[in-house]
């Protein structure tokens, strides 16, 4: 999906923020709710629970195999994870294919560093309302939503970038 506008919506629920989504970006300020827990595995073998990262800012990426802009992003967030992971940022990617070998196949080829997560049932997905593919949420180190990306197009890198670096020193 190509980033088409940017949206900035202040202190909207996470329902109405998806709802009232087009491709884009959403903002949504300090108030906003808590983004929702989760514990899925990781294509590893361990379990991964969102609260648990409390006081690193988390980049939760939701992908699949068979998304073409999914191919493109994930690269780019290896990059990220790599240059900020030691200054307090973490990025779980959320997969949700049916059959896990082909999200383990895949973040192989690419050579992804950052955590896969499995989501094959989609529970973790109806959580966070998926309805497009890559759908991103940024999350600040006090656990609130604060970005979330829908797609992925040029403008998304420098976006994520400015994003991450304020979060971090707050």
């Amino acid at each position: 999906m190509i980033i088409l506008s940017r949206t900035r919506v202040l202190a909207l629920p996470l329902l109405a923020v998806l709802l009232l989504a087009a491709p884009g970006v959403a903002e949504i300020n300090r108030d906003a709710k808590r983004a929702p827990d989760f514990t899925l595995k990781s294509s590893g073998g361990s379990n991964i629970k969102l609260s648990e990262l409390r006081g690193r800012v988390v980049v939760v990426n939701f992908w699949a195999t068979w998304c073409t802009p999914c191919k493109q992003e994930l690269p780019y967030f290896n990059t990220l994870y790599r240059r900020y992971r030691n200054l307090g940022l973490e990025i779980l990617g959320v997969n949700i294919d049916k059959v896990a070998a082909q999200a383990s196949q895949m973040s192989a080829a690419l050579g992804l560093s950052f955590p896969v997560l499995l989501d094959p049932s989609g529970k973790t997905s109806d959580l966070y309302q998926i309805r497009s593919m890559p759908t991103t949420f940024v999350v600040a180190k006090d656990g609130t939503l604060r970005h979330v990306h829908w797609g992925f197009g040029p403008d998304e890198p420098a976006r994520y970038e400015s994003e991450i670096r304020t979060l971090l020193k707050e």
